[in-house]
């Protein structure tokens, strides 16, 4: 549709899509990358949908440049992330608000992916046509816990007005785990 109406628009969403097909790709040939590949795969997403949702949709990044060379599994941001925008168009006032922070705290990865709106139970009558399964989230932990296995934290953040998802992995651990591949 945005062929017709806005031609530059278009060419710059479809060069946005193929980046993110591109390092979706790659990836599948590796567990782990370095965070900032996954960080850079979620702003060719995030390009694409501010393509779609114009001024509905703000994002901000506070990434601790430590973090970015941090290994995490490729694409475990990814469906937080889709999560953040379904759902959160349907519960937020507009602007939606997205925040993707990494941190290190005490030689933790930290990552945090919030949105502006309001949690909604998977099996709720809340969620109009775009009914979730429920299974993103159950995939995330589960990988985690093949991954990190008693290394890392998975909690969802229930706050008035927003929903933030924390994911922490333990350094130690994680670097036991890449020596013994």
């Amino acid at each position: 549709a945005l062929v017709d109406e806005n031609q530059k628009h278009a060419k710059e969403m479809i060069t946005e899509l193929s980046e993110f097909l591109r390092y979706s790709l790659i990836s599948k040939n590796f567990s782990d990358v370095p965070l900032k590949q996954e960080l850079e795969a979620i702003r060719h997403y995030f390009r694409v949908e501010k393509k779609r949702y114009e001024e509905k949709l703000q994002v901000t990044y506070e990434i601790n440049p430590l973090a970015e060379e941090y290994p995490v599994l490729s694409f475990l941001l990814h469906p937080l992330v889709e999560n953040a925008v379904k759902y959160g168009m349907q519960t937020s006032e507009m602007p939606l608000q997205i925040l993707l922070k990494a941190e290190i705290v005490e030689d933790n990865l930290r990552l945090n992916i919030c949105n502006s709106g309001n949690w909604i139970e998977p099996e709720s009558s809340q969620l109009e046509q775009k009914k979730g399964t429920g299974t993103g989230l159950n995939n995330i932990r589960q990988r985690l816990e093949n991954a990190f296995p008693d290394a890392h934290t998975f909690r969802i953040i229930k706050n008035p007005n927003q929903v933030c998802v924390q994911i922490e992995i333990s350094k130690t651990l994680n670097e036991q785990n890449e020596n013994e591949k």
